[in-house]
């Protein structure tokens, strides 16, 4: 039996099984009928296992048994646990499994900015396209009066908590649109990516005109060093999503698309997280204009931490036996 013929023979028991699971609801019947395919499903996941190692269907089986598990076999909430386990290898674990998208998400980011760092440095005007006009007048105000990058320093001390979460509450909905956008075949994403790749550059166009470069960039970096990094990562998941559309495989399109979105959403919370870091670092650490080689030994000790941390996330993806194709797990 080919993989196809596999499919075609068994989607109709399968979509029934997500249909059940689906339900909040269900009458004493459908209980009787969803243990009897949960019978019948993991007989399918086995002979797929055996048959089609590594193919699709393999992984979308193993989710919809996974649910199945976590249905029937409630344990009691670890909370603690679940937090530890969550950022110790399922969120590094899902960037290694996601590795492809997440770079070239990075890699349009690092274009966006380089395109308008040279727009605007060979004409300070363009700067008007790519900022926002109140960002785009603070500029050119520092960049006639020849002054520092000062847009911290007048933030009153009592209010720099408050002016933290304001900052992930904004960069978290940035993130959030990288994601949510990806059902756009990945062209809402990309157009964030850039967006904000436009802004970064044109702002570090204008400074660098003002010669104050290494001051510019020392000072974003603190937090920027972070937070980058993780909206880069969240137009990877987007990306992510946006390919099961484009590209789903030997699946039907919905349930592809149904699988990188689990993927994508694991990602999107520790993204969050990642945000709630930097954005404490903008807030609180970098109004106190540091000595430029302290900004820089804080942007090097977080970039080194990063890179160790989802470094460890690729040797999970390689090495832990738990860890699926599709960046689930196998229940105990």
């Amino acid at each position: 039996m080919t993989v196809k013929e596999f499919i075609l023979h068994n989607q109709e028991r399968w979509d029934r099984l997500e249909a059940l699971l689906g339900k909040r609801i269900r009458s004493f019947g459908e209980v009787r009928e969803l243990g009897m395919l949960y019978q019948r499903v993991t007989e399918d996941l086995s002979y797929a296992q055996t048959s089609f190692h590594g193919e699709d269907v393999t992984e979308y089986l193993n989710q919809v048994i996974r649910r199945c598990h976590a249905l029937f076999f409630r344990q009691e909430k670890m909370r603690g646990r679940k937090v530890i386990s969550f950022f110790a290898v399922k969120f590094p674990g899902l960037v290694g499994r996601l590795l492809v998208p997440v770079c070239v998400s990075m890699a349009v980011f690092a274009v966006s900015i380089m395109v308008s760092f040279l727009m605007v440095k060979s004409n300070i005007e363009m700067g008007e396209i790519f900022l926002p006009d109140n960002m785009y007048e603070m500029a050119l105000s520092d960049l006639e009066l020849r002054k520092k990058f000062s847009n911290f320093d007048n933030i009153p001390e009592q209010m720099r908590t408050a002016i933290s979460f304001y900052i992930w509450f904004n960069n978290s909905m940035v993130s959030l649109y990288c994601f949510v956008l990806g059902i756009t075949f990945g062209l809402g994403t990309l157009y964030i990516l850039i967006r904000n790749g436009f802004i970064l550059g044109a702002l570090t166009a204008v400074y660098y005109m003002n010669g104050q470069i290494t001051d510019f960039v020392s000072l974003i970096m603190v937090h920027g060093s972070i937070e980058l990094i993780a909206i880069a990562i969240a137009g990877g998941a987007g990306l992510h999503v946006g390919l099961a559309l484009l590209h789903p495989g030997r699946l039907p399109r919905v349930q592809r698309l149904k699988m990188n979105a689990v993927n994508a959403l694991g990602i999107f919370w520790g993204v969050i997280s990642l945000l709630l870091v930097a954005g404490l670092l903008e807030g609180l650490v970098t109004p106190m204009k540091l000595p430029v080689h302290f900004r820089f030994a804080i942007m090097s000790a977080n970039l080194l931490l990063l890179g160790l941390y989802f470094l460890w996330g690729l040797a999970l993806r390689r090495t832990d036996r738990n860890l699926q194709p599709d960046g689930l797990y196998r229940p105990d």
